[in-house]
């Protein structure tokens, strides 16, 4: 074993001068790009130089950095900020991120000069998500602000996943919780429930201090499932039952009384269409131009006629009613009247404006 030794150590001494000896090949950097360049321009190798020129990358390689770049910036990353990092140029990067959004991997996109993916996008979500449900309502402008993003875009990203990621319920660019909304619901119908009278929606709305479309849906929700009865006219006023139900009694006591109802007194006590409301509360009367006049009136002009007739004297129907009425009126009173129709068409009696005088009696049976 001894000669093997001594053979074992021979060789290594010898690759020790080899090593140790100096090359008679050695290429200087410059030599070493320009042939790299040369190989390029043969197409014998594709690589990419670095801004240094000292390092060398393969488009692959320079793909998969760009892809590790944006996820190690959690999904959302500034164009401008890779070619320091990753030492190429801007453009290289960006015909790199041309065929990344081709591809379209993990939903990436650009808005505003920076990538932004899914992962990013939904991590966004869900913080906005936390925040929400702690403070209640939140603002797509504030959102905005806070990340830096336009408002359109907030409001894509949000209104994509309302019902899943963010639980909540977005009007006219505020976000509010289940919670905030049954909340403000509830102070909706408390307020409208202690109307005793017609009520401005706007007055309402600025004197509590609601948020005007939550409002009106709370309004319409309340209305519409009976929990708030009452008449409502579009976004602008509100009539309680309660004021319908008063002035229903009012008004029917008031016509039953007098047999006579002026539209301006209906209109004083907020009623929209006067002559509407009396002939659906208490059809079948005469709709004169200023007032609504029960049938059962007439017999007051009716015996006026008779009275005169007897006498010979002329009957003014101006004094048969309370209420002054128009000249225009006394055509529907007379047509409206079976007795006092008959007594002019047959000339018993001879209509002079509101005045009927006697005419030939009638003849004997």
């Amino acid at each position: 074993w001894t000669w093997v030794m001594d053979e074992l150590l021979a060789l290594q001494a010898e690759l020790a001068r080899v090593q140790e000896a100096p090359s008679v090949f050695k290429l200087s950097e410059p030599n070493i790009v320009e042939l790299i360049q040369k190989l390029c321009e043969l197409g014998l190798v594709d690589v990419l130089f670095t801004t240094n020129g000292k390092e060398y990358l393969t488009p692959k390689q320079l793909h998969n950095e760009v892809e590790d770049e944006i996820l190690t910036h959690g999904g959302r990353v500034n164009i401008t900020e890779l070619p320091p990092i990753i030492n190429v140029d801007l453009t290289q990067i960006e015909r790199v991120v041309d065929t990344l959004l081709k591809r379209g991997k993990d939903g990436l996109q650009i808005v505003n000069g920076e990538l932004i993916n899914s992962y990013y996008l939904d991590s966004l979500a869900e913080e906005i998500n936390i925040a929400l449900q702690g403070a209640g309502r939140l603002t797509i402008g504030d959102l905005a602000v806070q990340h830096n993003f336009a408002s359109e875009f907030i409001q894509s990203l949000v209104q994509a996943r309302l019902g899943t990621t963010i639980d909540a319920k977005l009007s006219a660019g505020t976000l509010y919780t289940a919670t905030y909304v049954a909340r403000h619901t509830a102070r909706v119908r408390g307020a409208l429930s202690a109307l005793t009278k017609p009520a401005s929606l706007a007055a309402i709305v600025k004197s509590h201090g609601f948020n005007e479309g939550l409002f009106h849906e709370a309004l319409r929700d309340l209305h519409e499932s009976g929990r708030l009865p009452g008449t409502l006219q579009g976004k602008t006023s509100f009539t309680p039952a309660m004021h319908l139900t008063l002035q229903a009694a009012a008004v029917g006591d008031y016509y039953k009384l007098n047999g006579v109802v002026e539209y301006a007194t209906l209109s004083r006590m907020g009623v929209r269409d006067p002559l509407k409301y009396l002939q659906t509360e208490h059809p079948g009367g005469l709709a004169l131009s200023a007032c609504y006049m029960a049938k059962e009136m007439l017999a007051t002009a009716e015996a006026e006629l008779d009275e005169a007739c007897r006498a010979g004297t002329a009957a003014n129907l101006r004094t048969a009613f309370t209420t002054p009425l128009a000249d225009v009126d006394f055509d529907l009173v007379i047509s409206s009247s079976a007795a006092i129709a008959s007594a002019v068409s047959c000339a018993r009696a001879v209509r002079l404006g509101a005045h009927l005088l006697p005419g030939r009696p009638p003849r004997p049976p």
